[in-house]
């Protein structure tokens, strides 16, 4: 299936350290969501909350420390289609030369409708707006929250 489209962001800290941000609940809300029902484990169903959009559920398809982390979402479930149909989100993680990380976030299955286009541009945003907070996260300790 292709990709709807794909962000990418080097971040400054050896793999393992951003493959462990993504997956921790705990580093997860210090710098994404407000809340998390559990670190990412394979097979569960993890409600990512944030004050301001409300609970959103992913779906742990894949972890393949520490390069690579796959979730599924509903488009339902996220309020962005009137259809259900399923989202992949991707993660890959590539060590680059010096010990930094190249994150790659992607999103495969959203409809090319106009609901489908809109809901998937504004995951982009989202993603793009995640990878920039976790890089101010590891690289400075902030939180641009």
């Amino acid at each position: 299936m292709p990709r709807n489209y794909t962000v990418q962001t080097r971040i400054g800290h050896p793999i393992g350290d951003v493959y462990d941000a993504i997956v921790s609940a705990d580093q997860l809300n210090r710098y994404f969501t407000n809340r998390t029902s559990g670190d990412l484990t394979e097979g569960a169903e993890i409600v990512w909350h944030w004050d301001h959009y409300g609970d959103n559920p992913v779906t742990v398809k894949t972890l393949e420390p520490p390069s690579r982390i796959v979730l599924a979402l509903d488009s339902m479930a996220w309020a962005k289609t009137t259809e259900p149909y399923k989202v992949l989100v991707i993660f890959e993680l590539e060590t680059l030369e010096g010990g930094d990380t190249m994150l790659c976030i992607s999103e495969e299955g959203w409809e090319t409708d106009g609901p489908g286009l809109k809901a998937s541009h504004e995951n982009c945003s989202g993603w793009t707006h995640m990878a920039m907070c976790l890089k101010a996260y590891l690289e400075h300790g902030l939180d641009l929250r």
